[in-house]
C-alpha cells in the first residue's frame, strides 16, 4: 500500500510541475476539466487516486501525452 501512496504522489508532484509551467492555477484547470478545483489539489496531493479516464482529460487540458505525467524524473 505504502508504494501506491508513492505513485500517487509522485504523479501529483507531475501534474502540479506540469499546470505551473503552463501558467495554470489549480482553479483555472479545474474549469477546463469541468472538476473542483479542490479535487485537483487532491491529486497534487497524492490524496487521490484518479482513474484513467481522469488522467486522460488533464493531459489533453495541459496538451500533453499521457505517458508525460508518468516521466518522475523533472
Amino acid at each position: 500500500m505504502e508504494m501506491n501512496k508513492d505513485l500517487e504522489k509522485r504523479f501529483g508532484a507531475k501534474l502540479a510541475y506540469v499546470r505551473k509551467s503552463k501558467k495554470l492555477s489549480q482553479i483555472k484547470l479545474a474549469e477546463k476539466v469541468d472538476m473542483n478545483f479542490n479535487y485537483i489539489g487532491q491529486i497534487e496531493r497524492g490524496e487521490a487516486n484518479v482513474t484513467i479516464k481522469t488522467i486522460k482529460v488533464l493531459a489533453d487540458a495541459l496538451e500533453i501525452e499521457v505517458k508525460t505525467l508518468f516521466d518522475f524524473s523533472f
